[in-house]
């Protein structure tokens, strides 16, 4: 193959190179460079030397390799993935992959003689997420395969999102962290979405404080779990609750405090039926019912079954009893509450349903549809018709807009939703008080509502019009307008004729809208 002829084909995205007798593959590789849309390359021959700058993915499996040298792949920068499937390759080394700065998937499945990867061998791959090592082949020497991952992969295994290691049918010891940090180190892999491991897990001579669900949520697939954890811990019910495909547990020389917090364990172990819990003690078994705890003093060993039973039992007849307490409680809770606020609970609820339709008022221009509503007694309308209605709404300009309930409220709708939605449609509430005004109950609601409007906005938006004099005394006995009495001027209706156009000058004054500017 002659190397010009890739001079002749600048658009080439993808080439295929099945030929492992290539003699001059690493020249036609550099020639290749000129090509600068070729993303893709696909050699099957022995030689992976090259210079493309641009490559994205570089397949070398069934490429019959068998040594990779140092910086091998330097200079592909902006490589992505690399495929070495099928292939004999036997060690890793710390220089191997030097200068794939965005390579984020290494596929070295099917290399069937693994047996050495050096410390930082992909520490340098910053960007790495997947990584398939396949099937690990340590010398027959070594009894038990061991891969301390954080002394490999560095910072780059809290990147990772996929992990696949095998190590056959051979036992397998993966590290993370050293021996002075405990397995709560497994928190690193905090992107991981799938690890593919073996399906036996033994934990020996680690130092754990508390077992917790955090560090079994990514073991769905293990069958066997075997612990021998020499300090005083708290096993935490959700330490099992992800272990969905367990079907022995081993728990050998088993030491935890006598807590309830640990009795579930008793329970767990008794009642699911998918798991064998096997208890352990220096390798000899023994039944779950002669397991021992240790209590707060440090120094008794009690049955753990037996405190369990005497300490951790919760009674039906004492449950029944407390929640009967509870119930009488909450009910004497409930009727004292309404007794002392029941008066304010339903003017409470309708103000707050006055602010959500105020606030839902887009168009605060126009916000007020009345300049004033009116509380009044049916008995007094007499005097609203004759004397109010005339000085107010017919003189002008402007002209006033009173809110009557007997002229304006709307027809169907609830009295109380009637009076809520008028009185806050109104710029300011015209209570007119007589005698008939004290006794009738909704006109002590429209007071209610009224007085709860204008501490809430602090503004002068309540008048009081007196329409006999009424004394102190009976005052005395509606808290409220006691109050407003004493806080605010309020008018009183004139008995001298010649005094009413005085009055109804102030009220109008005091009643008509704002001039606009």
């Amino acid at each position: 193959m002659a190397p010009d002829v890739f001079h002749y084909i600048p658009q080439l995205q993808s080439v295929y190179i099945h030929e492992p007798c290539v003699e001059n593959l690493s020249e036609i590789l550099c020639r290749i460079v000129h090509i600068i849309s070729l993303t893709k390359l696909n050699v099957h021959a022995p030689n992976i030397q090259s210079c493309l700058e641009n490559l994205r993915s570089l397949d070398l499996s069934c490429s019959f390799i068998s040594n990779i040298e140092d910086f091998a792949f330097f200079g592909l920068a902006n490589l992505e993935s690399l495929h070495m499937t099928q292939n004999s390759i036997t060690q890793l080394y710390a220089n191997t992959f030097i200068g794939l700065h965005s390579l984020t998937l290494l596929d070295l499945r099917e290399n069937p003689q693994i047996y050495n990867i050096e410390t930082m061998s992909f520490a340098k791959l910053t960007c790495l997420r997947q990584v398939f090592l396949g099937y690990l082949n340590y010398p027959p020497r070594e009894p038990v395969i061991k891969l301390n991952l954080t002394l490999v992969f560095g910072d780059v295994l809290s990147h990772l999102t996929h992990l696949h290691i095998s190590s056959g049918i051979r036992p397998m010891q993966l590290i993370i962290g050293t021996k002075s940090v405990d397995l709560t180190s497994m928190n690193q892999l905090i992107h991981l979405r799938k690890l593919t491991l073996v399906q036996v897990l033994k934990l020996s001579n680690c130092r754990i404080d508390s077992l917790e669900g955090g560090l079994t949520k990514d073991f769905k697939s293990l069958k066997t779990l075997y612990l021998r954890i020499e300090n005083i811990y708290n096993v935490i019910y959700s330490f099992t609750e992800h272990l969905s495909s367990l079907k022995y547990l081993i728990l050998d020389t088993l030491q935890m405090f006598c807590s309830c917090d640990n009795a579930w364990l008793i329970a767990w172990a008794k009642g699911y039926r998918p798991v064998e819990v096997i208890m352990l003690n220096h390798e000899v078994m023994y039944n779950l019912e002669d397991l021992i705890c240790l209590s707060d003093n440090g120094l008794d060993t009690p049955n753990f079954v037996k405190y369990t039973e005497a300490n951790c039992t919760t009674e039906v007849g004492f449950v029944l009893f407390a929640a009967t307490g509870l119930g009488v409680i909450f009910f004497m809770l409930v009727v004292l509450v309404h007794n002392l606020t029941g008066p304010y609970l339903l003017p409470l609820y309708y103000i707050i349903l006055g602010w959500l339709s105020e606030a839902m008022r887009s168009n605060t221009r126009g916000r007020y549809h009345y300049d004033a509503f009116v509380s009044y007694s049916g008995k007094d309308e007499r005097w609203l018709v004759e004397e109010l209605l005339p000085n107010l709404e017919k003189r002008g300009p402007p002209f006033l807009r009173l809110c009557l309930h007997s002229r304006d409220f709307q027809l169907g709708k609830d009295i109380v939703e009637n009076i809520t939605d008028s009185l806050y449609r109104s710029r300011r509430t015209l209570c007119l008080v007589s005698r008939h005004y004290l006794h009738s109950n909704w006109c002590s609601l429209e007071m209610k509502l009224a007085t709860s409007r204008l501490q809430v906005e602090q503004r002068d938006i309540l008048l009081l019009v007196f329409l006999e004099k009424i004394p102190p005394r009976r005052l005395s006995a509606h808290h409220r307008l006691a109050r407003l009495v004493k806080t605010r001027t309020y008018l009183d209706w004139p008995q001298d004729p010649h005094q009413h156009q005085a009055f109804w000058d102030r009220l109008w004054a005091k009643l008509k809208p704002p001039t606009e500017a």
